[in-house]
């Protein structure tokens, strides 16, 4: 399903659908790379074509400065021009007898896909306050997403996993893993459990 381009996201998100180091988006919106699409001062979102830009910045650094400041330039009026990414073409720069092809398709494809995989998470998450005291939980279940993703990150066997939790997915694992490096807890942990 094809994302609108004005889709906006947080700096993480655009971070992980981009493949660069959070680092990277944080330093473009400090340096005025991108355009803080949010209403509020205090967040920072951007669009998918932000998101796009920057994730094509970050493959053109090993370009020769004239090559990698041409092939942005038209990647950037490209996607200022797309209805979406798949209105994203290859980028070409000629050079006297060189030409140097950026492929901007396979680009598009790779935050496609990844846009896909935040999609699915944002269905499969759900913060209830009504349920395990808002921790992130998995949609229909008292599984809570931080549990799971503590038990990846300690590299507890998937059969162990199973015997605790049977209606564990894969997939859930693997969301549990993304949730928690998109959206990092912040703060004191949430205490669950006996005592608390």
């Amino acid at each position: 399903m094809p994302h609108p381009m004005e889709t906006t996201l947080t700096a993480r998100e655009a971070s992980f659908v981009a493949d660069i180091g959070y680092d990277r988006v944080a330093k473009a919106f400090d340096g005025g790379r991108v355009a803080n699409v949010s209403r509020s001062r205090r967040t920072r979102r951007l669009d998918i074509r932000g998101a796009f830009s920057l994730a094509a910045a970050e493959r053109l650094k090993l370009y020769p400065a004239p090559v990698r400041e041409h092939i942005q330039g038209q990647i950037d009026a490209a996607i200022d021009a797309a209805l979406s990414l798949s209105d994203v073409r290859d980028v070409e720069c000629r050079d006297q007898v060189l030409v140097t092809t950026f492929k901007a398709t396979k680009l598009a494809r790779l935050v496609e896909e990844r846009l896909g995989k935040l999609a699915r998470l944002h269905d499969l998450v759900v913060v209830d306050n009504q349920r395990q005291g808002g921790a992130p939980t998995f949609r229909g279940t008292r599984i809570m997403v931080r549990h799971l993703a503590g038990l990846v990150r300690s590299r507890v066997a998937r059969q162990e996993i199973a015997e605790d939790f049977p209606e564990v997915t894969d997939e859930m694992l693997e969301v549990a893993e993304l949730y928690d490096r998109i959206y990092p807890q912040r703060g004191r942990p949430v205490v669950t459990g006996a005592g608390a």
